[in-house]
């Protein structure tokens, strides 16, 4: 017999599954919007969810998965990653938005970003363990982005997983600075509060002063999943928010002093999630306390040679690591960088995750990041930095003071803003278009 695994876990037919406009929905009322939609599906394997409101791509799949479908689910909005996203489904796939910025050749249904009052008695769905829920693909930050498909069993271990680890929630609000189509952001901002009786924020508060108004328009203790960058505009602005009882970061390396800001000015534990789409979450850690990880509960790693992999858990198929590791014990590691970050310039090696730590904690620079240039005979790394009020012979120098010489970066290129993702994450391509635009003097600086 098939093991199957509730929508929803921890919620009642009352219980509060999301807030709209200050209005509390119940688990009941989202359960007849999701049946209504699930009518009103094409009879297709595959559809691409583009929903921008968290409430209207939560109606979208659940409503896909009570019609037996799999959700894609494309690293951005660009129709040309859409695509490419559909380009293996040709003719059996359709688009689920609550906006008109779709690719024009593909079908779309338009999901209502409020659930109506059906007066249905509907229940929800408790999909196959095997059933493929989802494919989700990698970012691109790195190169071509990549499928990996997830069952819902795979979704639901990792949910609870990490709804022990938080330990009791309560009837806690996930508000996500993450879109939902992002590995992280379907972890802890769908799967996470549908495991775990958590409730849902719909909107994405991107500017400190919308934080303050989604945990107010919550009325629920609030947990924020975010980004390292999402994370510092707050601090920055400064903004003592309350009703926040923790935060939980991913996408990129959460720095340590950034951590203990956050703590200091929240008085909330900030917690970091170490994973990838190809797995998921596999460790969590504090920085502002500790440098270890450790590893979600049921996963263990597995050395086979050079290499190092992660299994079991939530995680159905191993996966190579692919930062290199220091294990302290069978539970607990140090990170000490991804392999293809490593940089090595006149015998001295340093990676990039810690030069963009250092350029970012340079005074009066709101964002930059470090690239390696290609095609070039000499070892030179460049540096794009937003920073309006500083020069760069300024940033040169504080960046002096942390960074080895053979790492200073030339050119060093003020920018109004760094081409991220919603994810926070920069395209690989994105920054080599930018270097596209410099010239040869630039390099010679």
């Amino acid at each position: 017999m098939a093991e199957r695994h509730p929508l929803l876990r921890g919620h009642t037919p009352d219980s509060v599954i999301a807030w709209r406009a200050d209005t509390p929905i119940c688990a009941a009322r989202f359960a007849a919007a999701a049946a209504a939609l699930a009518d009103r599906l094409p009879a297709r394997r595959h559809v691409v969810n583009l929903c921008e409101d968290r409430y209207a791509f939560m109606l979208g799949f659940a409503a896909s998965l009570a019609a037996g479908q799999t959700t894609l689910l494309p690293p951005s909005r660009a129709p040309g990653a859409i695509r490419e996203s559909c380009r293996d489904f040709a003719g059996d796939v359709y688009c689920l938005a609550d906006h008109d910025e779709f690719p024009g050749d593909i079908d779309a249904i338009r999901v209502p970003t409020m659930a109506e009052d059906t007066g249905r008695d509907a229940g929800l769905p408790s999909p196959d363990a095997a059933h493929l829920a989802a494919i989700l693909f990698t970012s691109g930050s790195t190169g071509k982005p990549v499928p990996h498909g997830k069952t819902w069993g795979s979704l639901v271990a990792g949910a609870r997983a990490l709804g022990t680890r938080l330990g009791p929630v309560g009837r806690a609000t996930v508000i996500g600075t993450i879109p939902p189509q992002h590995m992280f952001g379907l972890e802890t901002t769908i799967m996470l509060p549908w495991q775990n009786g958590m409730s849902v924020y719909p909107k994405r508060p991107l500017l400190p002063a919308d934080l303050d108004a989604a945990i107010a328009s919550a009325q629920t203790p609030g947990w924020l999943m975010t980004s390292p960058v999402h994370l510092r505009a707050c601090i920055a602005d400064g903004l003592s928010v309350r009703g926040l009882v923790g935060a939980i970061s991913s996408t990129m390396p959460l720095d340590p002093a950034l951590a203990r800001a956050a703590e200091g000015l929240w008085d909330i534990p900030v917690l970091e999630i170490y994973g990838s789409t190809e797995a998921g979450m596999i460790a969590l850690r504090r920085p502002a306390r500790d440098e270890r990880w450790q590893l979600c509960e049921g996963l263990r790693l597995r050395a086979q040679g050079s290499q190092l992999w992660v299994e079991g858990g939530h995680i159905a198929t191993p996966q190579q690591i692919a930062d290199q590791v220091t294990q302290q014990d069978e539970r607990h590691f140090t990170l000490d960088g991804r392999t293809s970050d490593i940089i090595k310039i006149a015998g001295k090696r340093t990676t990039l995750a810690a030069l963009n730590a250092a350029l970012n904690r340079i005074e009066g620079v709101q964002d930059g990041v470090f690239f390696v240039p290609e095609g070039r005979a000499k070892a030179r790394l460049a540096a794009f930095v937003v920073a309006p009020d500083r020069s760069v012979v300024e940033i040169r120098a504080a960046l002096r003071q942390h960074v080895d010489p053979a790492f200073l970066p030339r050119p060093l290129r003020l920018v109004s803003r760094l081409p991220r993702e919603a994810t926070g994450k920069i395209p690989r391509q994105a920054l080599v278009a930018l270097a596209a635009t410099m010239r040869d003097a630039e390099y010679a600086g």
